[in-house]
């Protein structure tokens, strides 16, 4: 039998990760980077950092229910690799959550480890069986310890299966589109689901980026 359609999605998954990291992490259009949001909200808590953690993960919990969602999103959810509109938002939506959480808490996206993490927390109790299968005991170290544990190579293999992984799921309300640019349709995409969903990645991202510091992320 061929392996080719594993082969396929090995590649997507590739391409997928890598967008969510420069449009959900550094930001696009209309769609402000993770550090731009951090950085306002934490501004509008007065410098208090759970305050601030709070509320971001008020904003994205709000935006991703939102049924006008892909509207707001604009030229953003259309990516160059491209899930259903609904999921490619989602996906967006939960990856600068996880960042600005990481941010604010004193983390640097910028760093691999760090951006293994938020994609992880994208994941959610997926990413938590991902990293054991790696040989990551949660019971035992956090998962950023447990990342920085592991050789380079381990890890980058790790960010392929989240990849694989994230297409997959995507794969099960729709049809990946890897060939051509595709646009935002608006409409309902299942609010409720993508409202709980995107605070389960909150509710990983922190605990995964708990303060290693007294957080200073924007000097």
């Amino acid at each position: 039998m061929s392996d080719g359609g594993a082969v396929e999605s090995s590649w997507a998954g590739d391409r997928l990760v890598g967008e969510l990291v420069r449009r959900g992490i550094g930001g696009t259009g209309p769609w402000n980077s993770a550090r731009r949001v951090a950085e306002d909200h934490l501004t509008d808590a007065g410098g208090d950092v759970e305050v601030a953690v709070r509320r971001l993960i008020g904003t994205h919990v709000r935006l991703a229910a939102s049924s006008g969602l892909l509207t707001s999103l604009g030229g953003a959810a259309t990516m160059v690799v491209t899930a259903p509109a609904g999921v490619t938002g989602l996906y967006l939506v939960c990856t600068r959550l996880a960042a600005a959480v990481a941010m604010l808490r004193g983390h640097d996206p910028a760093d691999p480890v760090v951006r293994t993490a938020v994609l992880l927390c994208v994941l959610g109790a997926d990413g938590s069986e991902l990293a054991e299968r790696t040989g990551i005991d949660l019971q035992e170290v956090s998962l950023l310890a447990g990342l920085r544990r592991l050789p380079t190579e381990v890890r980058e293999q790790l960010d392929r299966r989240i990849g694989f992984r994230l297409t997959s799921r995507a794969g099960r309300r729709g049809v990946l589109n890897l060939t051509k640019l595709i646009p935002v349709v608006a409409g309902p995409i299942g609010a409720g689901a993508d409202g709980i969903a995107a605070r389960s990645v909150a509710t990983y991202a922190d605990v995964t980026f708990w303060a290693r510091r007294p957080p200073t992320p924007f000097e």
